[in-house]
């Protein structure tokens, strides 16, 4: 996990404790090493949190790293998520929904708001109507053109 990533889930409160755990072993992989880094890196569960994120913080200390601002990291976030659609690594309807929430959040660009008509299909084609009679290949075809169009026109997030 990134460094980014994991602070954009501190931000928004939705870091585990073996986010950190992960974290200290991407960290190890990119040639980075500490003493309190290694240990972090062995944590198994059950993790306490309150002793995962002591490590966390002596390790930021440790590597003088500095502390991200939050819409950099959900910037960063937000790239990774179109990157994991391009990739086809999850669920693409799911990662469809956390891109809308990210930019609903975070970003007022109008160009993201495709992200919000592209959740409203999803929800007719899941739960709705679906009037329209949108296959589920309609809707991947749809987040994945987006998501390409989005990443090669190097959005200009504001």
């Amino acid at each position: 996990m990134d460094t980014k990533i994991l602070y954009y889930k501190k931000f928004e409160g939705s870091v585990k404790s073996i986010d950190y755990v992960n974290w200290a072993i991407h960290m190890l992989e990119k040639d980075f090493s500490t003493q309190s880094l290694n240990i972090l890196s062995s944590f198994s569960e059950p993790l306490n949190i309150f002793e995962v994120e002591d490590y966390f913080s002596r390790i930021i200390r440790e590597l003088s790293l500095q502390e991200p601002l939050h819409e950099e990291c959900a910037k960063y976030y937000l790239y990774e998520l179109l990157g994991k659609i391009i990739n086809g690594e999850e669920d693409v309807l799911e990662i469809a929904y956390e891109i809308n929430n990210v930019i609903r959040e975070h970003f007022t660009n109008e160009e993201l708001s495709v992200w919000y008509d592209i959740s409203e299909k999803i929800d007719d084609y899941r739960y709705g109507d679906n009037i329209t009679k949108i296959t589920m290949g309609d809707l991947i075809t749809a987040i994945v053109s987006e998501a390409k169009k989005q990443l090669n026109s190097n959005l200009n997030l504001n």
